[in-house]
C-alpha cells in the first residue's frame, strides 16, 4: 500500500484529498502546515507527498525545498488555488514532479499521483476526447516521451511577457497535449484543435488557447516525440526565435521509447492545395521518407534527417519585417519582438536588410520557413512519410495541408 502525505491548510482540501485516496487503495496522512508535514515526512517516510503552495508561516517552496535537502529523490506534487505559469515553473525546477491547480479534478489528481509512482491512471469516468492510436502496422516506430521534466524560461514573441514552459513525460497513447495554467484545460496538439491568423499557430479549447506553438511541435517532430504534457499559460515562449533551445533541452532531458508503436501517416497520391495566391505552392507526394523543399527568394532542401535538423534548421529564426511589428503594436501584440528588447528573440528587417542581428546562415529565412512547416505537419500528431514542395506559403497554407491530409488518409 503506497503511502501518500498531504499538507495543506485548507480542513476541506485535506479531507477531500484524503477520503479520494483511500478509495483507491492508499493510506493517507494528513499536515495542516509546513511544519507539522516536515515532521511527518521525516518519520513516516512517504511514497509521495501532496504540498500546498499558500500556508501560513513556512509556504509551500520553503517545505518543498527543505524536503528535497532531505531527500532529492523525494516525488512531491505541488497544488495551488493562485497557480501561475511562474510559480508552476519554480516548484519544478525546485525538483516538485508536476503542479495541480485548485479547484482540483478527482481524475487529474489521481492521474498525476499514478504517474508519480509509475502508474498508468485509467478513468472510470468520462474518458479524453483525444487519444494517440497506438498500431503495429508495417512501417511503425516506436512511442517516445522525454526522460524527464523540462523547464524552459522565455519571452512570448507576441505578448512581450517574460513567461516559462514544463515539459512532462506522460505514458502511452496521450499525444502532445497542452495544459493551460491556472484554468487546467487540456488541448490536444491535433488539427481538430488548431488555427492560425497567419503569423502564428495555435490550438483553442474550449475556454483557453496556447499560440505559437509550432517551434516547439517542429522540434518534437523531428526528436521523434509522440507522447508530451506541456503546461505553459497562454504562449509558447519563443526564445531566440529558433528551435534549437528546445532541442537541446529534450536532448538534456532524453528521449524515452516506449513499448507501443505510431504508425506513420504513408502519402500514396500527391496532394495539391488549390486556390492560392500567384505565386505560391503547397503539394504533397509520395516518398519512402520525409522530405520538404521549400522555394522563397532561396531554395532550401530538407532531408528529414534528425542530425541535420538539429545543426540546420532548428537554429534558424523567425523573422519579420518592422513595419509589420508596428502594426502588430497598435493591436497590443508583437512587442516581444520589438528593437529594444534585451532578448532578440526575432530578426527584424527593413527596406534595406536586417537591423537587429547578423544571421545564422545565409539562406536562414527559407530553413526557417521549413522549420515552421515541420512543426505545422505535426499537428496530425504522428510522423509523416512524403515529399513536401512549398513556395512562400506560411501557417495559414500549412494548416490547410494537415486538414487536407486528415481529411484524406485519417
Amino acid at each position: 500500500m503506497h503511502k501518500v502525505l498531504i499538507i495543506d491548510d485548507e480542513k476541506d482540501i485535506l479531507d477531500t484529498l484524503s477520503s479520494i485516496l483511500q478509495d483507491e487503495g492508499f493510506s493517507v496522512l494528513k499536515a495542516v502546515d509546513g511544519e507539522e508535514g516536515l515532521a511527518f515526512f521525516e518519520r513516516e517516510k512517504p511514497d509521495i507527498v501532496l504540498l500546498d503552495v499558500w500556508m501560513p508561516e513556512l509556504d509551500g517552496i520553503q517545505v518543498l525545498k527543505k524536503i528535497k535537502e532531505q531527500d532529492k529523490d523525494a516525488i512531491v506534487i505541488v497544488i495551488s488555488g493562485h497557480g501561475t505559469i511562474s510559480t508552476a515553473v519554480e516548484a519544478v525546477k525546485m525538483g516538485a514532479f508536476d503542479f495541480l491547480e485548485k479547484p482540483l479534478s478527482i481524475d487529474k489528481v489521481l492521474e498525476v499521483v499514478l504517474r508519480g509512482l509509475g502508474t498508468e491512471y485509467k478513468s472510470k469516468g468520462k474518458t479524453e476526447d483525444f487519444k494517440l492510436k497506438s498500431s503495429k502496422g508495417l512501417r511503425q516506430l516506436k512511442q517516445r516521451t522525454i526522460g524527464k521534466s523540462i523547464v524552459v524560461y522565455g519571452v512570448g514573441l507576441f505578448s512581450g511577457v517574460k513567461t516559462g514552459m514544463i515539459l512532462l513525460p506522460v505514458p502511452e497513447n496521450t499525444g502532445i497535449v497542452f495544459e493551460h495554467i491556472p484554468d487546467g484545460e487540456r488541448v490536444p496538439a491535433y488539427i481538430d484543435y488548431a488555427f492560425s491568423v497567419g503569423n502564428n499557430s495555435s490550438v483553442k479549447g474550449k475556454n483557453c488557447a496556447v499560440r505559437t506553438i509550432e517551434h516547439l511541435l517542429s522540434a518534437c517532430h523531428m526528436c521523434g516525440i509522440t507522447n508530451l504534457l506541456v503546461k505553459v499559460s497562454e504562449e509558447i515562449p519563443n526564445f531566440d526565435g529558433s528551435a534549437i533551445e528546445i532541442c537541446n533541452k529534450i536532448e538534456e532531458s532524453g528521449v524515452v521509447e516506449q513499448d507501443e508503436g505510431i504508425e506513420p501517416l504513408r502519402i500514396t497520391e500527391r496532394i495539391e492545395l488549390t486556390n492560392l495566391a500567384q505565386g505560391k505552392l503547397l503539394s504533397i507526394e509520395p516518398s519512402e521518407t520525409f522530405e520538404v523543399e521549400y522555394e522563397l527568394e532561396q531554395a532550401y532542401r530538407f532531408s528529414g534527417n534528425r542530425q541535420s535538423y538539429v545543426n540546420d534548421i532548428a537554429p534558424a529564426r523567425t523573422f519579420s519585417f518592422i513595419k509589420d511589428f508596428e502594426q502588430l503594436a497598435k493591436k497590443g501584440l508583437g512587442s516581444g519582438g520589438r528593437v529594444d528588447n534585451a532578448i532578440l528573440n526575432v530578426i527584424l528587417l527593413n527596406d534595406n536588410g536586417v537591423i537587429n542581428t547578423k544571421l545564422r546562415f545565409q539562406d536562414e529565412f527559407v530553413r526557417h520557413k521549413i522549420l515552421d512547416l515541420i512543426g505545422d505537419i505535426y499537428l496530425l500528431n504522428r510522423p509523416v512519410l512524403g515529399k513536401i514542395r512549398a513556395k512562400q506559403t506560411g501557417h495559414l497554407e500549412n494548416i490547410a495541408l494537415v486538414k487536407e491530409l486528415k481529411r484524406r488518409f485519417l
